[in-house]
């Protein structure tokens, strides 16, 4: 029996905003290793940095603040899919997500193309997508507007 249950999605405020992990309690940051000439790896660490979030038709993108780098999911993957900024500053076809609460604060953010959600793994300070948007909390994340 296939149960479909309707998914609310969130509205958020467009803007800066700071992302904190609900499992481990880090913050979404942008890391200094770069993967290749065009992505750069994200991590999760003590302190907060700004993500721009904006609304793009019924999704959302988020944009590193300081780096003008696009968040996004790549096709690449080991152990659930890699997660990285776009160096070249435009925007990207695997860069748009769907965001709804998980509970009250926290959300879900899933990616439009690949249909995986954002989330933390048991490797310290990585960030990965996967399928399954429901895990303890690893990819429950806290989105809070702050001023740019």
């Amino acid at each position: 029996i296939l149960v479909l249950v309707p998914v609310v999605l969130a509205k958020l405020e467009p803007g800066c905003v700071t992302i904190k992990n609900f499992y481990n309690g880090k913050f979404l940051t942008h890391s200094s290793k770069n993967h290749d000439s065009d992505r750069r790896h994200v991590s999760l660490w003590d302190t907060s940095e700004q993500w721009i979030l904006i609304v793009s038709g019924d999704h959302y993108r988020l944009r590193h603040r300081d780096l003008n780098e696009e968040l996004f999911e790549s096709e690449q993957h080991y152990n659930g899919n890699y997660v990285f900024t776009w160096i070249p500053k435009q925007s990207v076809t695997a860069g748009e997500f769907d965001i709804w609460e998980s509970r009250p604060g926290y959300f879900y953010m899933q990616n439009v193309k690949f249909r995986h959600c954002l989330s933390s793994t048991f490797w310290n300070g990585w960030v990965g997508a996967y399928p399954n948007c429901e895990k303890n909390g690893e990819n429950e994340w806290e989105i809070n507007n702050v001023k740019c």
